[in-house]
């Protein structure tokens, strides 16, 4: 029996080292970086470790593997021989045919249970309850194990390194890339499981479709942005900024919108409101009271505008088109609205674009989009129609073939709809009447 003992004690061994790798390592994956890093700061060195082994965990792991192969050998070529024999001689003594065969099936099968359930799952388990206070009672064994495979670790990295080389694979290039469908197909799988609420999925699913937007797609159009004359004094532009209440930053144009020269910040404009003697002059009158306006291309994609305005601290840009027109302004709230859906405050007017009516007939605004006004009416508009207008107000004015006048009230028909204009204004039809007739 005393043959026995150095074998179980080198078994135990094994055992302990096997759970303090697992261990470490199950810890190591549910540690916060954030956590560790603010431990750092306050004088913890041991967190400096973790924060080290956390974001570089490329040797433990190599070394974790070297040990696992190791210890297989370890405890089977030499831990288990001796019981293995010991059940072998009482096996022949017993007349069991091949009795060494039969010995070791019950001792291999018992130690194989006893490694997976206390070598590796149980420590994984136990470690993610508490992966902090875990990771640091393994962290001294772990580095003495990781010093003692250093030499060996080693060898088999730059041995595979080699292979991967004559392979016409760079060893130093990550393996695999998760590309867009696969992070939307584990957020609908989450989402399909109840891991990921609804909007969550939603707002990821709205991040990975900026790229396939325009600032076209997105800003606020010419007829709707709202702008001041440079020519406009400045005691009156902010009575009309508090009276418009709704914004903080207006762009400013000199002639017409086209030329525009600065954006107006209300905050800029009520400090300098302060000296009386700034207050009747002309706001292209006071030197540093306009920002600079940034302008983009309408085919600038939403994604890459977005970088451009965080980098470059903006709130708003201005689009033009291809001649070096004003097509629009796309403000940091917009792209975030393309994120997060509509951002709404207090001052917002809570205003629907379609309204339908108990008589099956829908009131629209103006700037309606066409596919959306299809959606909710079945408008059958023509693929045409809608790569040629973006908005209900452009398809009812090409109908018309006139600008309306201020309260016009004409009618026009069209695929089956008659489209009844409720209110005109500047030249742009600001409410309409939809319903379907019947043949």
């Amino acid at each position: 029996m005393d043959s026995l003992l150095p074998s179980l004690i080198g078994f135990l061994l094994a055992l302990v080292l096997c759970n303090a790798g697992f261990s470490f390592g199950a810890a190591l994956q549910n540690l916060s970086e954030k956590e560790l890093a603010a431990a750092l700061e306050a004088g913890d060195k041991r967190a400096g470790e973790l924060l080290r082994q956390k974001e570089r965990p490329g040797r433990f792991v190599r070394s974790l593997q070297l040990l696992t192969v190791l210890l297989g050998f370890l405890v089977g070529g030499v831990c288990l021989l001796p019981l293995t024999a010991l059940l072998a001689k009482a096996a022949f003594r017993s007349g069991l045919p091949a009795a060494r065969a039969v010995s070791a099936v019950p001792v291999y099968g018992l130690a194989t249970i006893l490694f997976a359930a206390f070598g590796t799952v149980l420590p994984k388990r136990l470690a993610e309850r508490d992966p902090e206070k875990t990771a640091r009672r393994a962290l001294r064994l772990v580095h003495i194990f990781m010093a003692v495979l250093f030499v060996p670790e080693w060898i088999v990295r730059n041995l595979v390194n080699v292979v991967l080389r004559l392979c016409g694979i760079n060893p130093e290039k990550s393996g695999e890339n998760v590309t867009e469908e696969d992070i939307m197909s584990m957020v609908n799988e989450g989402h399909e499981q109840g891991v990921v609420e609804s909007d969550e999925a939603k707002m990821i699913t709205n991040i990975f479709r900026l790229n396939d937007k325009t600032a076209e797609d997105i800003m606020t159009q010419r007829k709707r942005v709202i702008a001041l004359d440079a020519e406009m004094k400045l005691s009156d532009a902010v009575a009309f900024l508090l009276q418009e209440n709704v914004h903080s930053r207006f762009p400013v144009y000199k002639e017409d919108i086209d030329h525009i020269i600065g954006i107006l910040h209300l905050r800029d404009a009520i400090s300098f409101a302060q000296t009386p003697s700034r207050r009747n002059k002309m706001l292209s009158e006071l030197p540093g009271l306009l920002r600079d306006a940034h302008f983009v291309p309408d085919t600038r994609a939403v994604d890459v505008l977005f970088r451009e305005m965080q980098y470059r601290k903006l709130q708003m840009v201005i689009v033009v088109d291809e001649y070096g027109q004003t097509d629009g302004v796309v403000s940091m709230e917009d792209i975030l609205e393309e994120i997060v859906g509509n951002i709404a405050d207090e001052y917002d007017r809570d205003e629907e674009e379609i309204r339908a009516l108990p008589d099956g007939s829908w009131i629209m605004h103006g700037f309606t989009r066409l596919s959306d006004a299809e959606e909710a009416s079945g408008i059958p508009f023509t693929e045409e129609e809608l790569e040629d207008f973006d908005t209900l107000n452009g398809f009812l004015i090409a109908k018309l073939d006139h600008f309306p006048e201020d309260n016009e009230r004409a009618s026009i028909q069209a695929h089956g709809y008659l489209f009844q204009i409720l209110k005109a204004e500047n030249r742009m039809i600001k409410t309409v009447k939809v319903e379907w007739q019947e043949d």
